[in-house]
């Protein structure tokens, strides 16, 4: 597994007086659990930074299930490249917990850019790695079964996602709603998948949490199913 630092976050990366200079005309938006940041369609007025919570990404097929394409953690920064390129957003943005957001417009993104070269170069760094993780995603939706999508995914959010117990045990806190969202499968399909990988050894499902038993055996078995290394972002994760 490759950990990158600042995989969605173009603003860790800057220099301090960069980032002195976005901090100080940001502004600090508080949503709760469930409230929009912005809607499909919607014209691109702004780029935001995660603080604190989480923002997950979503549509809805025509049948009303929602896909979730993503989710933004504190360090991670959205909506730039509606700002940059023009276009409607193409998804829905909603707060997964309550949130805090700093918040730039586009004319003090355009303001900075034009003093601050290099917040462009960081950009364009951050956003050519966001390109090599969907190209990774689009090839585990397009040729692998639901089963090595699922162990995939565990071993991916393991490292970004992943919190340690008292006792040194990884595991994952996503219900199994939420894996179905991600994987554009039934909650049923899951669910039974889950359980395969519980009588397989390689997880434990234990009080709405998924415990990773070992992580280096489930790379072994499904890190490299699409012929590369997975990559996932680096986060501080909060320890019970």
């Amino acid at each position: 597994m490759k950990v990158i630092p600042y995989l969605h976050d173009f603003i860790g990366g800057l220099s301090a007086d960069v980032r002195a200079d976005i901090d100080a005309v940001a502004s600090i938006r508080c949503l709760a659990k469930g409230e929009a940041v912005y809607r499909k369609d919607d014209n691109p007025t702004e780029l935001y930074r995660v603080l604190e919570g989480a923002i997950k990404l979503c549509n809805y097929s025509l049948e009303g299930a929602q896909i979730t394409t993503g989710e933004f953690r504190p360090g991670d920064c959205f909506g730039e490249m509606g700002v940059m390129d023009g276009l409607p957003r193409v998804s829905h943005a909603i707060a997964s917990r309550d949130s805090r957001l700093s918040v730039l417009s586009k004319q003090q993104f355009e303001t900075l850019c034009e003093k601050h070269p290099e917040i462009h170069r960081e950009l364009n760094r951050v956003l050519c790695r966001r390109v090599r993780y969907l190209y990774s995603l689009n090839d585990e939706a397009l040729g692998l079964k639901l089963h090595v999508r699922l162990g995939r995914t565990l071993h991916r959010m393991a490292y970004s996602h992943g919190c340690e117990n008292e006792l040194g045990e990884t595991y994952i806190e996503i219900s199994h709603e939420e894996l179905s969202n991600m994987l554009g499968a039934s909650r049923q399909s899951v669910s039974k998948e889950l359980k395969s990988l519980e009588r397989s050894g390689d997880i434990e499902l234990r009080y709405g949490k998924i415990y990773v038993n070992d992580l280096a055996l489930l790379a072994e078995k499904y890190e490299i199913a699409v012929g590369m290394e997975q990559f996932a972002p680096l986060y501080t994760t909060d320890k019970d």
